[in-house]
């Protein structure tokens, strides 16, 4: 249901009051080569926080979000060293949800929890890959995926598929997925991935095609563009609850 709250009115300070942001880091040797990565990101109502956020995997969140990848996320902690891992079996093991700064394009997410009073969202990646610029993330997953062992920085990979089923073990059906990796074709084959892994769920986010497997991403250049993604999914959401 959506609250009498005008989202698109909300700014980064207003959201920093209502929301932490907790982020869980590693890296992992694929190829031989150290990839720097975060596998989830936790949205989280100050109000429910825990005072351990380690137990924040164990939460039953509010909505899901798919992106195309971390992008610049890391810790407030500049200290923070995460840990190096070599098997894609350790990485759910080893997490630790560390505070983390957040961007535009997460304030664009607490915009509509916020509007539909959603207190906890889990934002997971196509790929856990940090890299900010798309086309270098693009040329490292291609080759990557020439590798026996290049498709675990995804958690939706088939050799993680444990560690996502802990994830999605709630009720599918009352969960609502928001996807918004992106535009590129280049995504394709993750997000067919993806979308196999989620099927059940019910998915939200605008489509480019009527094929339904690239979305928007959630916060265009626009300010104007910004606020017709977030009025755009409030009204997908409320339509069908």
């Amino acid at each position: 249901m959506l609250t009498m709250i005008n989202p698109n009115s909300l700014r980064a300070a207003d959201l920093k009051k209502k929301f932490a942001v907790f982020g869980s880091f590693y890296r992992i040797v694929i190829g031989g080569q150290e990839v720097g990565c975060r596998s989830l990101l936790e949205l989280v109502a100050h109000e429910i926080a825990p005072d351990d956020p380690n137990q924040l995997a164990n939460y039953r969140p509010d909505l899901l979000i798919v992106m195309m990848n971390p992008g610049s996320s890391k810790p407030i902690d500049k200290d923070y060293q995460p840990p190096l891992l070599k098997r894609a079996q350790d990485i759910a093991p080893s997490l630790q949800w560390m505070l983390t700064r957040p961007d535009n394009t997460q304030y664009q997410i607490m915009r509509v929890m916020a509007a539909l009073g959603f207190k906890h969202g889990r934002v997971l990646n196509l790929s856990d890959i940090r890299e900010t610029k798309s086309p270098v993330l693009f040329k490292k997953i291609s080759a990557l995926s020439s590798l026996a062992d290049g498709g675990v920085h995804s958690i939706f990979c088939y050799e993680r598929r444990k560690e996502l089923e802990n994830l999605l073990g709630y009720q599918k059906t009352n969960v609502p997925v928001l996807a918004g990796w992106g535009r590129s074709e280049a995504l394709l084959p993750l997000a067919k991935q993806a979308l196999e892994r989620l099927n059940g769920f019910s998915i939200y986010g605008r489509a480019t095609s009527d094929e339904k497997v690239l979305f928007f991403h959630p916060s265009p250049m626009l300010q104007r563009m910004k606020e017709h993604w977030v009025d755009t999914i409030l009204a997908q959401m409320s339509e069908k609850n």
